[in-house]
């Protein structure tokens, strides 16, 4: 491996991507690590350590455990949505059955505040809240997976940064901190990203005011300020008022993709996974053939611990207008 000659990259990515979808026929949430008893050890953010494998498989293993159990089938065209950060970051918590499950070391059941996530309600996916002052877990019979709200009814402003400074485990998903591998992580930045999730750690289970408070006083204090991100590569989900799925993947502030997805017609959505863990494939004959990638960050990884995946009745496409016809958005059209 060559040595890089500058201490930039020689490449640069940028995108953004829509799929939406107009209909479905059934819908399953593929966890296999819950029937496997593995431990559910949370991600090491700071360091960002791409060994970690424990309870993490493929896009197509995921399938074929979802298939072999009769949740969708197999010859059908299927549509598969990474919810990458489910069960690997903290306030990422999933219900099964109506059993909460989360990363070792969280307890979901004693946050004072909800969780906002995608679910599975009668056969229909919904956006909406669970635990702390909202529905019990026992209310969730399918299945609901927590997210960072970055678009929730009339939330605008501070007050919607306030609900992802207190959701979203990642700090370098909201501000320009690098850590991990990134080309520009040091001890210092790592220093400062450890500081903000010390307070988040902290505040895990505190009601939402509590939480924000402690959160907006621990960034205020930092010197510099920060700065907020605005190329990380994230993967938002939202339901139109027609009951339609719209998917958003792209390079930008959180509060940017919750815009796009208000503007096709969502008053929710959430942030499910980033950068290399960003899954979106599609498969029109099943497990006859390999499936599509729709997405993928160049540092993709493979594996991950949960995805949806979306059986449909059709496996035809359509294409709207895209970022060469005077919309900046590159977007397909499933069903």
């Amino acid at each position: 491996m060559p040595k890089p000659t500058s201490a930039c990259p020689a490449l640069s990515i940028s995108g953004s991507y829509e799929v939406r979808l107009s209909r479905y026929a059934r819908v399953a949430l593929s966890i296999p690590v819950l029937e496997s008893g593995e431990e559910l050890k949370a991600k090491d953010l700071l360091n960002a350590d791409a060994s970690q494998a424990e309870g993490r498989y493929s896009v197509h293993e995921h399938v074929r455990f979802v298939v072999d159990r009769g949740l969708v089938r197999g010859d059908a065209p299927l549509l598969v949505l990474g919810m990458r950060n489910s069960l690997v970051n903290l306030r990422a918590p999933v219900i099964w059955h109506g059993r909460p499950y989360a990363v070792a070391g969280e307890q979901p059941e004693m946050s004072l505040r909800p969780y906002y996530g995608l679910g599975l309600r009668d056969g229909s996916l919904v956006l909406d809240c669970a635990l702390g002052d909202a529905s019990e877990a026992a209310s969730w019979l399918e299945f609901f997976c927590a997210g960072n709200p970055v678009l929730w009814d009339d939330a605008r402003g501070d007050e919607l940064f306030d609900l992802l400074l207190c959701e979203t485990a990642d700090h370098s998903h909201l501000f320009d901190i690098p850590r991990g591998h990134h080309h520009l992580a040091n001890e210092a930045t790592r220093a400062l990203w450890s500081r903000l999730h010390v307070v988040f750690e902290q505040h895990l289970y505190s009601k939402q005011t509590v939480a924000a408070a402690a959160m907006r006083k621990v960034v205020s204090e930092c010197v510099p300020p920060l700065s907020r991100c605005n190329n990380y590569f994230h993967a938002a989900i939202g339901i139109d008022s027609n009951g339609g799925l719209v998917c958003l993947f792209g390079n930008a502030q959180l509060e940017a993709i919750g815009q796009r997805l208000h503007t096709l017609g969502c008053h929710r959505g959430i942030c499910v996974e980033n950068s290399g863990s960003v899954t979106p494939t599609w498969f029109p004959s099943g497990l006859a053939a390999p499936g599509v990638p729709l997405v993928r960050a160049p540092n993709f990884r493979e594996r991950g611990r949960a995805v949806v995946v979306i059986e449909l009745d059709d496996d035809r496409f359509d294409s709207v207008p895209g970022c060469w016809s005077g919309n900046p958005h590159a977007s397909v059209k499933i069903g």
